[in-house]
């Protein structure tokens, strides 16, 4: 598995032309903790099954093994990367950095405190995910 992710402003243009383009965030800031009523629970939505889900096992070995960005990046805890799908809005791969490793978030906010937590974008680019070592799809 080969895995390139390629910083770029992500304009139209650019979105049109690659299947996949990924958004880097970090926590800037925490909110203060408010009481949560039963009824603001965030949906629990995950991907739709497509070829990001069915190549996340080494997309995430990959990137917990090696530096994949096209810039130098060191991860901190709780930084957020989603990749998806240009064409299929609903096939995406959202990880979270916990424990000195990335991890998949499954679920919206079910590792990030989306009430407490406030994000930044770091960077975002076009991921270039090949089964080929050799060539790009």
């Amino acid at each position: 598995m080969k895995v390139l992710l390629e910083e770029k402003i992500l304009g139209t243009q650019s979105k049109k032309n690659s299947k996949y383009y990924w958004v880097l965030e970090t926590v800037t800031e925490k909110n203060e903790a408010e009481e949560k009523s039963e009824d603001e629970d965030y949906l629990m939505i995950s991907s739709e099954t497509g070829y990001i889900q069915n190549v996340k096992e080494e997309v995430i070995d990959k990137i917990n093994s090696e530096n994949v960005f096209s810039f130098t990046y060191e991860p901190k805890e709780g930084d957020y990367l989603s990749i998806k799908n240009n064409l299929r809005k609903n096939e995406y791969l959202n990880l979270i950095f916990m424990n000195d490793k990335w991890i998949e978030e499954i679920y919206a906010c079910s590792y990030r405190d989306c009430d407490g937590d406030i994000y930044a974008t770091i960077k975002t680019g076009v991921a270039f995910l090949s089964d080929n070592e050799i060539a790009f799809q």
